[in-house]
């Protein structure tokens, strides 16, 4: 990294509404977005998980219909937005359903930097549909801004390793394109699915109770339920972030329940875990913020990253690790009995 002096960065996330197989047409609303980024002075816009090929579910979808919403890396519609790029001046991170040269589909999403130079992540994490592969690696790279941007999809922040590997790898700026699930219409939520095999052996009291006969079954077949998303990505992104003392950018499009539109959002964090900037994704709201790198060095993240001791922790490479039957030394199970515990203030 040069010891020069490099430009501030003011990033944006903008929770795009997004329209299923109107690839052109998003692409088109980028553009309009990214103009108006430009008269903010923004230098980096975040927009959501698979904005280009539009929300919905995708597990049901036949395998013509799953082929109709893939581009190739260089096809129009990602030609179209590193167009708006250079017309602005103002780098833009996108998702697609990405058609790799041997045919194979992944969810991806792609940074496009003015002068061309484009980075690509393809989601760890992806179980929206049987046809769509994982990815095999992470996306960490330079700008000129100073930061150093990695990219996890959606689920991929789920993982506490895989947010903990960007931050080893060197990254100062966490960006988090998400896309939430519509589970009824006044804006329930539903996470993503972070395995197929385990929500099929779910146990029967998985979720909030009456949410799914609300919202239909057929509406979130393979979805967890759990706490309403926006509640917990609030929770989940300043933790991350001051986890590994780095910025964050979460962009989350939201899918809508029987026609209805339903706003995204947009969070923005510093490396101590304070929002600099929320919103709910209403009509010509850009969520934004300057980042300080400064801060990075100083957060407590960073200064617990240099304080790990790798040594301790190999047993996170192991497939399993063999729990069953473990008792610590000196303590006996037997003739237990079950307690209760309770927080009482004196005044």
């Amino acid at each position: 990294m040069s010891s020069l002096p490099v430009p501030s960065l003011r990033v944006a996330s903008v929770p795009l509404r997004s329209c299923r197989g109107e690839a052109a047409q998003n692409a088109a609303r980028i553009g309009e977005w990214l103009a108006l980024a430009a008269r903010e002075e923004i230098g980096f816009a975040v927009f959501p998980e698979t904005c280009l090929a539009g929300y919905g579910s995708l597990a049901k979808l036949h395998r013509d219909e799953l082929e109709s919403l893939a581009e190739t890396l260089d096809g129009p519609t990602l030609a179209a937005v590193a167009g708006a790029v250079e017309d602005t001046g103002v780098a833009a991170g996108v998702g697609l359903i990405e058609r790799a040269p041997d045919g194979r589909l992944f969810n991806s999403y792609v940074v496009c930097m003015p002068g061309g130079v484009r980075h690509c992540h393809r989601k760890l994490h992806a179980f929206e549909h049987r046809r769509i592969g994982s990815g095999d690696r992470f996306t960490v790279f330079d700008t000129v801004w100073g930061v150093r941007i990695g990219v996890l999809i959606g689920g991929d922040t789920y993982l506490i390793e895989n947010v903990r590997m960007t931050a080893l790898m060197g990254a100062t700026l966490l960006v988090a394109p998400h896309r939430s699930y519509a589970t009824q219409r006044g804006g329930g939520r539903a996470m993503q699915p972070v395995s197929a095999q385990q929500w099929a052996h779910r146990p029967s009291s998985v979720g909030v109770p009456g949410r799914a006969e609300k919202a239909g079954v057929g509406s979130t077949a393979g979805l967890p339920m759990g706490h309403d998303a926006t509640d917990w990505l609030r929770a989940w992104i300043p933790a991350r972030a001051a986890d590994n003392g780095m910025f964050a950018v979460l962009s989350d499009g939201m899918d809508s329940v029987d026609g209805d539109a339903a706003p995204g959002a947009g969070m923005i964090v510093d490396p101590c875990g304070a929002i600099l900037a929320e919103g709910a994704g209403a009509q010509g709201a850009i969520v934004a913020a300057s980042l300080d790198p400064g801060l990075v060095g100083t957060s407590a993240g960073q200064q617990w990253l240099k304080a790990r001791r790798p040594d301790l922790y190999a047993p996170l490479g192991q497939a399993e690790l063999q729990t069953a039957g473990f008792e610590p030394r000196g303590v006996s199970s037997r003739g237990s009995i079950a307690l209760s515990f309770a927080q009482v203030r004196r005044r």
